[in-house]
């Protein structure tokens, strides 16, 4: 069997955030806005308006090292940004949200009410570049969690919701999930399914939310460490195989619960048939994985892999001979990096 961990090394290096590039600029942005956002408050009291402070925090996969760079070179991140007030202070949860949307509005970027966030997208040459989710929570009595304000600008009343978030929690959750070289290779194993989703599911709103895939791989991933090397090809393709197993035989549905209050299904709002092109495309994975594991070839491996994780994906090359496989010069030796972003 080929030996491919080098090249999955290198797919890794192709994929992620790079710490001097675009992370520095996603924090950018995020200091930006935050530093409107009080202004923005500041100015509303001083019209007279109540007044408002708040805190904030990264979340979602640039706090949990687990982003991707992404395909359409459209770049975000998520903030938290934590009220010093509880729900009772407003009639609804749009009304905080309307609340932030007006203090950060600015001709050099938009600013839309989502369900559950108010996302800042800002555009080059006409086209999206950056955004960034602001998920608004209050604060909960008694409590370490927070509500999380939910709802779009006209939403119905039946559609509007405080609901119970503990979004710190889940950042130390799966951060705290492995230690050390495991925790690495679990982090590269979220990227790695992030980018076969991104890969072949051509309709965004039909594919599996990111946060779906990194708690699947909370609950079922195990690190693989045969005769003492990692080798991500055997991890990933028994997380695949895990998650197959765990398709209901009566439903033919995955659940994946969020492992911190509400503790909820995250893939309960997915379609019967979505629900199913997610288990075919699910099973082309894996099937391809475990040819990937059983080919001798390091070349015809990496073609199999390629296909299904894209073209960042490198060529292997086998050395003739009996000598030892290698990728040759075709890309230089990658050293395993850490579980940063």
């Amino acid at each position: 069997m080929a030996n491919v961990q080098k090249q999955f090394d290198k797919f890794h290096s192709n994929i992620r955030l790079s710490n001097d590039d675009e992370k520095s600029k996603l924090q950018d942005k995020r200091d930006l806005l935050v530093k409107n956002l009080k202004d923005g408050l500041k100015k509303r009291a001083e019209e007279g308006k109540s007044s408002h402070s708040f805190d904030s925090f990264n979340q979602g996969s640039y706090a949990m090292h687990t982003g991707t760079k992404p395909l359409n070179d459209e770049y975000d991140i998520d903030v938290g940004i934590i009220f010093d007030n509880f729900k009772g202070d407003f009639d609804s949860p749009v009304e905080l949200k309307k609340i932030v949307k007006k203090a950060i509005e600015s001709n050099f970027r938009t600013v839309n009410i989502r369900r559950p966030c108010v996302t800042v997208t800002y555009q080059k040459d006409g086209k999206p570049e950056y955004h960034v989710d602001l998920a608004v929570y209050v604060k909960k009595q008694y409590s370490d969690s927070y509500y999380l304000a939910m709802g779009k600008e006209h939403s119905s009343e039946e559609n509007l919701e405080w609901l119970d978030s503990d979004p710190k929690g889940l950042i130390t959750t799966i951060n705290n999930r492995f230690t050390g070289d495991d925790r690495k290779q679990f982090k590269r194993s979220i990227r790695f399914f992030k980018r076969w989703r991104d890969k072949k599911f051509t309709n965004s709103n039909e594919a599996p939310i990111s946060i779906a895939l990194t708690c699947a791989a909370y609950h079922w991933f195990t690190p693989s460490k045969p005769a003492g090397e990692y080798s991500d090809l055997r991890a990933i393709l028994d997380l695949a195989n895990t998650m197959l197993g765990e398709f209901s035989l009566f439903s033919n549905r995955l659940t994946v619960t969020l492992p911190v209050i509400p503790n909820n299904n995250l893939l309960e709002g997915v379609t019967d048939n979505q629900m199913d092109v997610f288990k075919e495309k699910l099973t082309g994975l894996r099937d391809a994985l475990q040819d990937a594991l059983d080919e001798d070839s390091i070349e015809e491996a990496c073609k199999i892999l390629g296909k299904q994780f894209g073209e960042e994906f490198p060529e292997g090359e086998d050395v003739k001979d009996g000598a030892e496989s290698s990728l040759k010069s075709k890309i230089a030796p990658v050293v395993t990096v850490g579980s940063s972003a």
